[in-house]
């Protein structure tokens, strides 16, 4: 993947609302997880057991779970797409932390899920490209399935 590029992240509409009910579930704290596909295209999520100390601000994916997702995603050919996680109390917009950790951890390949809990009846997913040097991109989501959407025919990250 370019990280660089500006194509948009496939996501079926199952996944979508799989995500969102994670943060849901695991509200006030932070969820996290992985999208698993090829390319641009996430085919499955994988939810990670957040081990942050401070779970209702910050997240920090279990390094056992991410292991067997990676031995799994690798066994089927597949790579991680997307790194996903909730803003509870806040946008959805990397904060400096996600930012600082995208980069100092190499991670800067796979796309960046953020799911904004601010208004609990209306969760806001959005997704971005953090460069290695630490610049922030907002791309498209293309969900795909009955009734799918670009998230650019909508204000970018509104889930309806």
């Amino acid at each position: 993947m370019d990280a660089t590029g500006n194509e948009p992240l496939k996501l079926p509409k199952q996944l979508l609302a799989e995500m969102i009910t994670h943060a849901l579930d695991k509200d006030p704290e932070e969820c996290c997880g992985l999208l698993v596909g090829r390319g641009d295209s996430a085919t499955r999520l994988r939810r990670i057991r957040n081990v942050h100390e401070s779970l209702s601000n910050r997240f920090s994916m279990d390094p056992l779970d991410v292991i067997e997702a990676e031995r799994d995603a690798d066994g089927r050919g597949e790579e991680f797409v997307a790194i996903y996680h909730s803003h509870t109390y806040s946008q959805g917009y990397p904060s400096d932390t996600d930012v600082r950790n995208a980069t100092e951890n190499g991670w800067t390949d796979p796309f960046y899920v953020l799911i904004s809990l601010v208004e609990k009846t209306r969760p806001v997913v959005r997704a971005y490209r953090i460069s290695g040097d630490g610049e922030v991109a907002e791309r498209f989501i293309r969900v795909l399935g009955v009734g799918g959407y670009t998230s650019g025919t909508t204000p970018p990250g509104l889930v309806e």
